[in-house]
């Protein structure tokens, strides 16, 4: 089986594991072929500079997430300079998060846009968070001009109605699922993998968050990528091996890798 973490934050696991990142390389028994490391936070731009340098199988991504709106106006000059690093891939996490960001939507509105026309300007798949914000998030993609940009929707935990809404705004948008999938109470998030082609679905982590059942309570890892592609495949009716070569070669598109 061949797949890539297509969303992790390497730092963060360490932090929540207390195991290294080499450790963790070491003991995975399926491991992936590569991790999409994001830097979604510009405090820790340059720590994913030096890892995607050092490690052959990590590969960077960089945005400002709306968690970190405040600090857009002085950091958003650095974007343009990782996005050019040749080990950068994406850009990205950036988007809306009405989920802990009630209290200042409009700021994370005009973030969202500036940083999209900037992304929309490079050559690299752009990295969406989207959270309890669907309206404004079709808002903003319906008036965006996506026609070349090849969109990773990340960490999907809507319902099937928006993301068929998504996928109606461009052929390049494709949707990340993660093992929230196998949560009890993640209906919503499967029926919206029932209606998603597998030519437009992701695998991801987010690690070091949302570890599935049965590890609850545990930090998420890239090797638990297996426990998304099995219940993808249950749920798609179809093989395991059809969901690693068609997630496979949706993130060779996406990301060039």
């Amino acid at each position: 089986m061949n797949f890539i973490d297509t969303h992790c934050h390497l730092d963060t696991y360490e932090e929540h594991s207390a195991e290294s990142f080499e450790s963790l390389r070491e003991r995975i028994e399926t491991p992936p072929e590569a991790y999409i490391h994001v830097a979604c936070d510009p405090e820790a731009f340059e720590d994913a500079r030096i890892r995607s340098e050092s490690y052959f199988d990590v590969f960077a991504t960089y945005g400002i997430h709306p968690e970190y709106v405040h600090t857009y106006e002085q950091n958003k000059y650095l974007l343009p300079d990782y996005w050019k690093h040749p080990r950068c891939v994406g850009c990205g996490e950036f988007g809306l998060d009405y989920h802990y960001g009630k209290e200042n939507k409009e700021l994370q509105r005009s973030v969202f846009e500036d940083q999209l026309e900037m992304a929309l300007n490079t050559q690299k798949a752009i990295v969406l968070h989207l959270r309890e914000a669907e309206e404004d998030s079709l808002s903003i993609l319906k008036n965006a001009p996506l026609q070349n940009a090849k969109i990773h929707v990340h960490c999907f935990t809507s319902n099937a109605s928006f993301a068929e809404e998504l996928l109606k705004i461009s052929n390049n948008i494709y949707i990340g699922f993660t093992c929230i999938i196998t949560f009890k109470n993640a209906q919503n998030v499967r029926k919206a993998v029932e209606v998603i082609p597998l030519n437009r679905l992701l695998l991801e982590t987010d690690a070091p968050y949302l570890a599935p059942v049965p590890h609850r309570g545990t930090p998420a890892h890239s090797g638990m990528i297996p426990h998304i592609a099995d219940k993808i495949a249950e749920l798609k009716n179809t093989d395991i091996e059809n969901v690693y070569f068609t997630t496979r070669e949706n993130t060779r598109y996406v990301y060039g890798i």
